[in-house]
């Protein structure tokens, strides 16, 4: 017992300079975000989104849909669809962050309870590793194409792995060496990631627009798929190819539409996300997509089944750039840079929508022991494990991969919405997010609000019976498919309306209820006057009581007298 104490006193995290208090409930990375640390622009976001579409799943995500028998075009609607959707969710979602500067893992308290928050955070902290894993395979690919652009050797390494494995001994290695290399940007607090996130901007910029323009010139064109009609018959197989590529692009990007308000928070005015997301969104995430459509069709032209040969996938492109003819200098040169420039937006993406989001949720889990850097490197050991190799083997694995995230995030997102908007219009009590005690309006029942749990689970429970058809190898009624294609719009509308209904009929208690004072000085004068708080002009850290703070107050004091966890 004695060395278990001293583990965990050896363990927890120390107070900074911030002087915020740390307990079970808050430590300096989950309270709200004062003006000093918010300084996101417009800009910003533009580089946040460039490091979700400026990349390689910007190009996969779209040129994957070939595989559902859409053409080239019909791709590109579907993606045009999706980023309008995308846009509007995000906006609506980001604009709480951008307000009252909470990340998911405390907007999650006020929604679902102080203790029912811990269930959504869990669901997407194991989300988030998935994705972890699959963009650090995909960089261990890129660090593999790298290595063999270098050493000839390296090019020639025998593999020693069976084919069960789906993968090589190159890109076990590349694997290895991506995860070590991520660990400095994982050390990073997110406001000190705007530097390389530009940076991350223009090399995968020139990376992405050059391989797809390089793979035309060389097709003398975009290939046989820009003109072969659409594999999937005229009518109803056709109308759910469109479905099931829309929401597959919108499961695609459920964890970054999750995470708008762990970034959104750092903006300077909620008003910098409008044009900062549209652009990003509505921009890159069109333009990328099309980009790389036309490059894999260019790449199928010129090596063989755009499927069979995984060219869906750049750094497969360019590796049969290297198998087919390695001992061309200009080629190996155009290998290695393709490779970097993704390369260094695949440690951008990684760190920021899947680290630092990631970290953030376990933070949320024990705030007393994990902040966003301990919590980064949890995700990051988790996700190995996660044999992340298996879901990017195949384009139909990993498509089948984004909608089942979806299907789960997507009504989440519903019954946030549902409940800022509809239900509490707008308006949070941030004082009462970090603590248990029964007096907080955020306490409900026992720390649960079962009306966010039922609209949840009646969101996606529609689509559980069509998950089973993730594993091709499975015999699924057409209809339980089809539901699962749709679960993310679907639940995501169901979860809004029956989180409304509930929030009409049994109103939850402290509606319409603020903080007459800004306790954690996260407002300026000006934000703190059009809320109608009054703000807070001494020091951080340091709240001045409410109605029921000296009554908590006293109640962590006791716990912490006998030894009671907070």
């Amino acid at each position: 017992m004695g060395l278990l104490k001293q583990f965990r006193r050896v363990a927890q995290l120390h107070h900074g300079d911030d002087d915020i208090p740390i307990d079970r409930w808050q430590n300096p990375d989950l309270v709200p975000l004062p003006p000093n640390r918010r300084q996101w622009t417009d800009f910003d976001f533009i580089g946040l989104w460039s490091t979700v579409f400026l990349t390689i799943y910007g190009w996969q995500a779209t040129s994957s849909l070939l595989s559902f028998g859409l053409n080239v075009w019909q791709a590109v609607i579907c993606t045009i669809v999706a980023r309008v959707l995308q846009y509007l969710i995000v906006l609506t979602l980001g604009w709480i962050g951008g307000v009252w500067h909470i990340s998911y893992t405390v907007q999650s308290r006020y929604t679902f309870g102080i203790w029912g928050s811990i269930l959504p955070i869990i669901v997407r902290v194991g989300v988030t590793c998935v994705w972890y894993g699959v963009q650090s395979f995909t960089g261990g690919l890129l660090v593999s194409t790298l290595l063999s652009t270098i050493f000839s050797s390296y090019q020639h390494l025998h593999n020693t792995l069976p084919a069960s494995a789906s993968m090589t001994t190159k890109q076990f290695v590349g694997f290895v060496i991506y995860n070590i290399i991520a660990i400095p940007l994982l050390y990073l607090p997110p406001d000190r990631l705007r530097k390389p996130l530009r940076v991350a901007l223009v090399a995968s910029a020139i990376s992405i627009f050059g391989l797809s323009i390089g793979l035309m010139a060389a097709a003398g064109g975009a290939g046989q798929y820009i003109k072969t009609p659409t594999a999937a018959k005229a009518g109803s197989e056709l109308g759910w190819a469109f479905v099931h590529g829309i929401m597959t692009l919108l499961g695609g990007n459920a964890v970054g539409m999750t995470s708008q308000t762990d970034f959104s928070r750092f903006a300077r005015r909620p008003q910098n996300q409008i044009w900062g997301q549209a652009f990003g969104v509505l921009f890159f995430g069109l333009v990328v997509p099309v980009f790389g459509v036309l490059g894999t069709s260019a790449a199928g032209k010129l090596y063989g089944d755009v499927t069979e040969l995984g060219l869906w996938n750049p750094p497969n492109i360019v590796q049969l750039w290297l198998d087919t003819d390695y001992h061309n200098p200009k080629l190996r040169a155009a290998a290695f840079f393709s490779s970097l420039g993704l390369l260094l937006n695949i440690l951008a993406l990684n760190s920021v929508e899947n680290g630092v989001s990631g970290g953030m949720d376990f933070a949320g889990l024990w705030p007393r022991y994990i902040n966003i850097r301990r919590g980064s490197y949890l995700i990051a050991i988790v996700s190995v494990a996660l044999n992340p190799w298996y879901i990017i083997a195949k384009a139909s694995a990993f498509t089948s991969a984004l909608n089942s995230f979806g299907i789960i995030l997507g009504p989440i997102m519903g019954v946030f919405t549902a409940d800022y908007y509809a239900v509490r219009r707008r308006k949070v009590k941030l004082s009462d997010l970090y603590h248990d005690s029964p007096k907080g309006i955020y306490w409900f029942t026992r720390g649960i609000n079962f009306r966010a749990y039922a609209a949840w689970i009646l969101g996606f429970a529609p689509s559980i019976g069509g998950m089973a058809s993730v594993d091709p190898a499975n015999s699924i009624p057409i209809g339980l498919t089809r539901t699962f294609y749709t679960g993310f719009l679907t639940g995501y509308t169901i979860s809004f309306l029956v989180h409304w209904g509930l929030g009409v009929v049994f109103p939850p208690a402290g509606l319409g209820q603020i903080d007459s004072y800004d306790s954690f000085g996260t407002f300026t004068p000006d934000e703190a006057a059009k809320l109608g708080i009054e703000p807070n002009l001494g020091e951080r850290g340091n709240p001045r009581p409410g109605d029921f703070d000296d009554e908590i107050a006293h109640e962590k004091e006791t716990a912490q007298v006998h030894g009671t966890p907070l």
